[in-house]
């Protein structure tokens, strides 16, 4: 991204001191020029609030009204308390201090850090990693789009009968305290679970987690997750519950999960991390199914992606057209839902890994350009960073630039399995074959028994045949293709395994199948595609291919 537009204002003079930049995303660096990591959307932006006006002392109304809206006051501020502790205390462990605060006003200590603003065009994004916090947040900061953008100096109007947009709307989730049923012999795995199962699921975008708060009524969510901790014989596990609130209380999901792990962290941990994924991927379709319920004339652009999702999955290729064209309806009606962006990438990469693209070149670019639009109006993301990898590697072959994003959306949530997919394909494709394999079997673990998984199980196929492993190639695509038939990079590794394996005769209907799905296929259309790195590899796929029948 060029620097044009940014002519950088000191605020404070520069010496050895912190400096914060404020621009379209927020840097913090510490004196000794060290990058300071802030944990967590509301930190970062309590600290952005508060670097617009360096020594201005704000009041903690004001702060909370922007980051909990939706909160009546009193919680608001309990929480604002909370993040404020958590936040002075991480920026002591880095050696920062530049953060004050009395009983009604928080404000920066102007004399202990440098604060530059980018100056900015009209239109120029001004802290889009901070979108999606707060319909309020959200409304100043669209506010500042038009010119260089201010500390907000008024509390955020009252508005206790207000009902989010459409567009912002998150699923709620009350996370209940899970229950010990094992007694001391699971110690305090109870609270430990709960803690990491609230801090995990905060990372999901497209869900709004709920907490109970002593003395206060309890919200009213869409939906509710329980659970238990149990032993089974010596090894601790945690039953899980999602019920539905609207829907009467019943149970629309359940899980057990048996951690094979040692220390208490750990296991919390990774129970926080299946639990995580089951439950995102779950919520996205139970989501689908009532977006469906909706004319589509009547559908917000978040329902209208919503509503589509099943048809990207099920590759039934007049399905799945369609739900391009309402993809595309979705973008034009919220430009700027970075969801319905995100979705629109992937599925211009499907539309051209399957072979469908009438207009190859027009796929590639929208696929290009809606991957950077998710991106830069959530850069926070961690599906919209993976997707947008997926793009540059798979149809772009930039496979440095796929394995950065890939590695920023881990970083930013571990438990999504398309981040995992997306970031093992793209170490596949850069040669590294055993790391790719290691993170496609690490997003398969996060959710097993998946019918979508398909993707992500024709990932971990192909690499085996890569790696000579053409009978676990075998095995993986035969469960791949009884789910998902019209899946062609499936069939290509299938193909390319019983080609090496001197097995023509029983590739030939696979090779029929594949023509049939992509009648324009070739192998050297196929070699100018594929995006590997390594001759060899790419050699390699190549001669399975002859050996089976391609040409």
């Amino acid at each position: 991204m060029s620097s044009v537009g940014f002519a950088p204002q000191t605020a404070c003079s520069a010496g050895a001191r912190p400096s914060i930049r404020l621009a379209d995303t927020m840097q913090m660096l510490a004196a000794d020029g060290r990058s300071v990591m802030l944990g967590g959307p509301r930190p970062r932006a309590l600290i952005a609030l508060l670097a617009l006006a360096p020594g201005h002392r704000m009041p903690r109304r004001l702060l909370a009204g922007l980051l909990w809206s939706e909160a009546e006051t009193p919680h608001a501020l309990r929480r604002l308390r909370d993040v404020l502790h958590d936040l002075r205390a991480a920026l002591a462990a880095e050696g920062v201090d530049l953060i004050g605060a009395d009983a009604s006003t928080i404000w920066l200590l102007a004399d202990s850090v440098a604060v530059t603003v980018a100056e900015r065009s009209a239109g120029w994004p001004f802290l889009a990693e901070l979108q999606g916090i707060d319909p309020q947040l959200d409304d100043w900061l669209a506010r500042a789009e038009g010119g260089a953008p201010r500390a907000p100096t008024a509390e955020p109007r009252q508005q206790p009968d207000r009902v989010a947009s459409p567009t912002a709307r998150r699923t709620s989730v009350l996370v209940a305290p899970l229950i010990n049923l094992a007694g001391a012999r699971a110690g305090h795995l109870d609270i430990t679970m709960t803690d990491a199962i609230v801090a995990t699921l905060s990372a999901l975008r497209s869900v709004s987690v709920l907490v109970d708060v002593p003395g206060r009524p309890a919200p009213v969510p869409d939906y509710m997750l329980t659970g238990n901790v149990t032993l089974a014989g010596q090894r601790p596990q945690v039953s899980l519950r999602l019920i539905d609130v609207g829907g009467g209380g019943a149970v629309v999901w359940s899980s057990v999960i048996a951690p094979d792990e040692a220390r208490p962290a750990a296991i919390a941990e990774e129970v926080a991390a299946q639990a995580c994924a089951r439950l995102e991927h779950e919520l996205l379709l139970l989501e689908a199914e009532r977006a469906a319920q909706r004319p589509l004339a009547e559908a917000s652009a978040q329902e209208m992606v919503l509503r589509v999702v099943p048809d990207i999955y099920r590759l039934e290729r007049d399905a799945f057209e369609r739900a391009g064209k309402v993809l595309a309806m979705a973008v034009r009606r919220e430009p700027r839902l970075a969801s319905a962006q995100a979705w629109l990438a992937y599925w211009n990469v499907l539309l051209v890994g399957q072979g469908w693209a009438v207009q190859e070149r027009e796929a590639l670019a929208a696929a290009e350009h809606a991957a950077e639009q998710a991106i830069l109006l959530d850069p926070r993301d961690a599906r919209g960073l993976a997707i947008a990898g997926h793009v540059r590697g798979f149809l772009h072959h930039q496979i440095p630039e796929a394995l950065a994003l890939t590695r920023q959306a881990l970083e930013i949530n571990p438990a999504l399995p398309a981040a995992w997919t997306f970031s093992g394909m793209a170490h596949a494709y850069a040669g590294e074959l055993e790391t790719g394999r290691r993170h496609l079997k690490r997003a398969l673990a996060l959710l097993p028994r998946n019918p979508h998984a398909f993707f992500t199980e024709a990932g971990l196929a192909t690499v085996e045949m890569l790696l000579g492993n053409f009978e676990a190639t075998l095995t993986i695509g035969r469960a791949v293709l009884q789910l998902q038939p019209r899946f062609t990079a499936a069939l290509r590794a299938q193909i390319a395994a019983l080609g090496h394996l001197g097995r023509a005769e029983e590739a030939r209907p696979l090779v029929h199948a594949m023509l049939e799905l992509d009648p324009g296929f070739t192998i050297p259309r196929f070699r100018q595609a594929a995006p590997y790195v390594r001759r060899r590899d790419m050699d390699h796929f190549l001669r399975g291919l002859r050996l089976a029948g391609m040409t």
